[in-house]
């Protein structure tokens, strides 16, 4: 998407710290039934009955979700981009969201006030601030999420989602700042790195 584009994508795996991109996928099992879509680069989290779901503003997530499996109800493997909501499975077989839980994930997002508004836009000086994301539903055709980093919240609260860290690099972009411009940040609050994470500075 060209800078300064509206064009959300989700929290889409760019490295981990410290270098390198040799992150594993898992699997974890969706309900079958579970009501809400689930698209590739959504945030997901962990539920009470064991199974994962849509990602929530200001709460540790599980991992990035990259797409599922599972069994329709007349037999049919299905191997899709994005969860479709309420999906119901064959009896006895499970549905398989598979996912980035990497806590050491760093994300290649874009900024936004709302869907489609792009608000505010972040300066040079909010790096290392944190902010959440605000979930959007995606696209049906693509499977690809349209959640987005909301710009109006960042702080250095340290429950927010996500630790801003650089603009991502775009060729002839260097450091401008401006609307809908995509970011680089770590997963700030994660299940598998002690849920709350660390103040912004």
């Amino acid at each position: 998407m060209a800078y300064g584009t509206d064009g959300s994508f989700g929290l889409r795996p760019y490295m981990l710290s410290g270098g390198g991109t040799n992150w594993a996928i898992n699997e974890y099992p969706l309900a079958s039934g579970y009501a809400t879509a689930i698209y590739t680069n959504d945030p997901v989290i962990s539920l009470a009955d064991g199974t994962v779901g849509i990602g929530v503003a200001g709460s540790p997530i599980r991992g990035i979700f990259q797409g599922c499996k599972y069994t329709t109800t007349d037999g049919t493997f299905t191997h899709s981009a994005y969860w479709p909501a309420s999906t119901t499975v064959r009896t006895g077989t499970v549905p398989i969201a598979l996912i980035i839980d990497n806590p050491n994930l760093i994300v290649d997002v874009q900024e936004a006030e709302t869907a489609g508004v792009a608000g505010t836009a972040l300066a040079l000086a909010d790096r290392n601030l944190n902010a959440n994301f605000t979930i959007t539903a995606g696209s049906t055709v693509t499977g690809l999420s349209a959640t987005f980093m909301a710009n109006n919240t960042e702080a250095t609260t340290a429950t927010l989602n996500l630790k801003i860290l650089r603009l991502t690099p775009t060729p002839g972009t260097n450091e401008t700042v401006g609307n809908f411009r995509n970011w680089l940040c770590s997963i700030n609050a994660h299940e598998l790195k002690g849920g709350t994470g660390t103040a912004g500075l």
